[in-house]
């Protein structure tokens, strides 16, 4: 336990005395930290955002007038089922196709159309299929064209697919300048530790001549690396708790409107808080690892 706290007093008075350096480094982790919370704040939103339009978009198949037998409607239900990607198929009957028509065409709708009802209905038989991804909403709807008793298969054409995949694509970029930012970040704890060690040097070589293991005189360097990165999330936690539930309450819960809704910041916000933290650490602890193994491998 001794040797423990030994190893803390010393990696907290090795980032004391290289203040201005740790500063510098602290700073570093802190902006990239920051920059990491909202990516992954925003990565969270739009995955669930993701989830509601692939959810909420159904391809509308609709069944020729002479296949309305209840023989071919099990027919194309089970063609439509096997098509891989497929998730789920319901069925709207012509009924139902007339009602919503009518609810959804204004006032005038029930004067209008309401006389449709019954025999002289002219609404298509439905099915209503949803897709595992909006990405495979093109390859599906493709497929079911080609099975015999389908008119048409609509389902908002290639500008739904470039959406969903636009908000995949900036994940992705986000995810790339956090890894980028995080390599920054390692390199100048890295040189933080390097400056440590190098006015040190004098009490490392001594620690070697008595017989100190290479893990004996790395830890404290681990140690304050690890206290930098940690240092340097306290301000994007705080954002990151304080600020989200600011943002969630000011808006509603919702982006936009309230087809799009954001992720309630309980539990998440905590989640990420302990993630940034870890990561800080991490990043830290990887900073001071390399320049550590770096001077232990040139002194012998």
């Amino acid at each position: 336990m001794n040797r423990v706290l030994r190893h803390i007093k010393e990696g907290f008075l090795g980032m004391v005395r290289n203040f201005a350096l740790s500063l510098s480094s602290i700073s570093s982790v802190t902006v990239t930290l920051l920059i990491m919370a909202l990516f992954l704040l925003l990565s969270a939103n739009l995955g669930v955002i993701t989830k509601q339009i692939e959810e909420s978009v159904q391809i509308a198949v609709h069944v020729n007038n002479n296949y309305e037998s209840q023989e071919n409607i099990d027919r194309i239900s089970k063609a439509i089922e096997v098509i891989p990607n497929v998730k789920s198929v319901g069925f709207s009957s012509k009924e139902e196709e007339l009602e919503m028509f009518i609810r959804n065409s204004g006032e005038d709708a029930e004067l209008l159309f309401g006389s449709f009802r019954g025999e002289s209905n002219p609404m298509p038989l439905t099915f209503l299929v949803q897709a595992e991804k909006g990405e495979y909403l093109k390859q599906i709807t493709q497929e079911i064209l080609k099975i015999e008793g389908v008119d048409d298969a609509i389902y908002g054409g290639d500008a739904t697919s470039t959406f969903v995949h636009g908000l995949e694509q900036v994940r992705n970029i986000g995810f790339a300048i956090v890894i980028a930012l995080g390599v920054v970040a390692i390199f100048l704890i890295s040189n933080t530790i390097r400056v440590s060690i190098h006015s040190r040097r004098r009490e490392i070589g001594i620690m070697r001549t008595v017989g100190a293991t290479n893990w004996y005189i790395r830890w404290p360097f681990i140690i304050e690396g690890m206290l930098i990165g940690l240092i340097g999330s306290f301000v994007p936690i705080l954002i990151t708790i304080f600020g989200y539930q600011y943002l969630f309450e000011s808006v509603g819960g919702f982006l936009f409107s309230k087809m799009f809704v954001l992720v309630s910041p309980t539990p998440m916000v905590y989640q990420i808080s302990v993630v940034l933290a870890l990561i800080g650490s991490t990043v830290g602890a990887i900073g001071s690892v390399f320049s550590v193994g770096k001077f232990l491998r040139w002194t012998r």
